[in-house]
């Protein structure tokens, strides 16, 4: 048997604590999920074959990170146009193509939210875009992107997936062994 009931509420995210007297490693103990809105993430690459990246700052580390665009899917849309709003208010960049690559979870062990991956191609940027966020677009190539990661400065595993993804579903290898 459980029991559910909501700790904790904020206009993003709330948290339910639930006991699992059926899970003999969780009798007795608090659970508590994470509930927060579906969301997407784009993998989205330039006409000239740039990744479109976005260096934001966020409070959970208190510096600017860089990091693939995405964000919460609204109640009145579905994953793709949720996918095109988020790129475009982020980066000001539509995408002639946007494919659904997979949908999947992160960090299971406390969220309840899903993840849309996309891939955006021929993307271009909107020259009458003004940004409503507090986002810098950060275009580089694959072999940058490589070394972004490589060194520690891009820290956003899930987004290293859509890559896997795009040479499994696609067959597009971006960065190359060397």
């Amino acid at each position: 048997m459980s029991n559910r009931q909501t700790v904790f509420q904020t206009e993003w995210f709330s948290i339910d604590q639930e006991y699992f007297d059926h899970t003999d490693s969780l009798r007795g103990k608090p659970y508590y999920r994470i509930n927060s809105p579906d969301g997407v993430i784009i993998l989205a690459v330039t006409e000239t074959g740039e990744i479109i990246l976005i260096k934001q700052f966020r409070a959970a580390f208190n510096q600017h990170t860089l990091e693939l665009p995405g964000g919460s899917i609204d109640e009145s849309e579905s994953p793709q146009e949720a996918a095109a709003r988020e790129l475009y208010e982020e980066t000001g960049y539509l995408c002639r193509s946007l494919s659904h690559l997979s949908t999947g979870r992160i960090m299971m062990n406390l969220h309840n939210s899903r993840a849309f991956a996309f891939f955006g191609t021929g993307a271009v940027k909107d020259l009458g875009f003004e940004s409503k966020e507090d986002t810098e677009v950060v275009l580089v190539t694959p072999a940058h992107f490589k070394e972004l990661v490589l060194s520690g400065q891009f820290e956003q595993f899930v987004a290293l997936a859509l890559f896997l993804l795009a040479d499994w579903k696609l067959g597009i290898q971006f960065v190359r062994q060397s």
